[in-house]
């Protein structure tokens, strides 16, 4: 190693050796004045707050069921016991490291959500705020007119843009200090080097397991219109999409068995083509290719995402007289595809065993 290697990694490590004492000193100087100003049977967390008897601590934890409805852990008893994780109507721990903040006495959710930071993410990862409803005992958004008995901030671990890192983490702890400096209470955060490891670990098992699939679809000899594609897609059940140059195939997933009274609407395939023609406001505007796109873990396997792509790439294929091709211009066999859906059960079999089963809340914000 030379002397710039050398002095880059000393550099490196003052860093993070800063950003370990700066957050230490910001929990040091917030218990003191908490010890300062709190009085002996009462708790300062704000005006307008009503005491009451402290409530148990519950947090959602890994042994719960994700996303299966709401439901409360009891809490071990002795103050050094496990405390076991609630399962969060957002918040996941299978993908979000979490600071919680118990109260004295239950808080206005409106008072709350004036106190969360004004910009809700930590460098490019989104945070979450959810309260324990001190009347339901349920983990929700904070709602005006509701109290809660408890606070839960989230930082998200991973995401396609990559790890949550030191830097990122310390602004997540930044904003936790000067929420609890608000509330007038200790932010319980969790460990920094715990959280990296987990981020880095989450992050390496997302990359193993991401899949966004493609069929081109060609024109052969004269491109199409851009109203003509239109119409055949809208015919295949495609409809408007996020932006311009994509159109959406959406169904619905029953989620009835996991505690939710309705479907909810996927999108199963993306059709993609060239914006710049959609802006353009000519309905002749001419498009020689148009592509369906399908990201494997924002669908659910339920839907045949696959299948319903090849399904409907033969039938536009055939309306618009167009040939199937991949990103190289080469024909795509039948054989090719077949192999390409083989593959993908063992994609769906890792994100499920992992507890992030393709289309699940927490998988589309992982992979997203």
């Amino acid at each position: 190693m030379g002397p710039l290697q050398e002095a880059l990694a000393a550099v490196g490590v003052l860093i993070i050796g800063g950003v370990l004492g700066f957050n230490g000193w910001q929990s040091w100087q917030l218990r003191q004045r908490r010890a300062r100003t709190a009085q002996p049977d009462e708790q300062r967390v704000g005006d307008g707050f009503a005491p009451t008897a402290p409530q148990g601590r519950r947090e959602p934890g890994l042994d719960d069921d994700v996303g299966a409805g709401l439901r409360i852990a009891d809490a071990h008893a002795g103050a050094e016991a496990s405390r076991a994780r609630a399962a969060a109507l957002r918040i996941d721990p299978l993908i979000d490291g979490i600071a919680s903040f118990e109260f004295e006495q239950p808080v206005p959710g409106a008072a709350l959500r004036e106190r969360l930071p004004r910009s809700a993410r930590a460098g490019t990862k989104p945070l979450l705020f959810e309260g324990r409803n001190a009347s339901s005992g349920a983990w929700e958004p904070l709602q005006p007119g509701q109290r809660y008995a408890e606070l839960q901030a989230a930082v998200q671990l991973a995401s396609r843009s990559g790890a949550l890192n030191a830097i990122e983490f310390s602004e997540f702890v930044t904003k936790c200090h000067a929420l609890g400096e608000a509330l007038g209470v200790s932010p319980d955060l969790p460990d920094m080097a715990e959280v990296l490891e987990q981020a880095r670990e989450l992050d390496n098992f997302a990359a193993a397991n991401d899949a966004q699939l493609s069929i081109n679809l060609q024109a052969q000899g004269v491109a199409w219109g851009l109203d003509f594609l239109r119409r055949q897609a809208q015919a295949c059940g495609f409809s408007s999409g996020p932006s311009a140059g994509r159109l959406a195939l959406l169904q619905d997933v029953d989620e009835t068995t996991a505690g939710d009274d309705a479907a909810r609407r996927h999108t199963v395939v993306q059709l993609q083509f060239d914006a710049h023609a959609e802006l353009a406001d000519d309905p002749a505007t001419p498009v020689a290719r148009a592509t369906l796109l399908l990201d494997v873990p924002h669908v659910p396997q339920s839907l045949r995402p696959f299948a319903r792509m090849r399904e409907v790439a033969q039938q536009l294929a055939a309306a618009l007289g167009a040939r199937q091709v991949d990103d190289n211009g080469a024909a795509l066999s039948a054989v090719a595809l077949d192999q390409i859906e083989l593959q993908l059960q063992h994609l769906y079999d890792a994100l499920e065993a992992r507890g992030l089963g393709a289309g699940t809340p927490a998988a589309q914000r992982l992979f997203a």
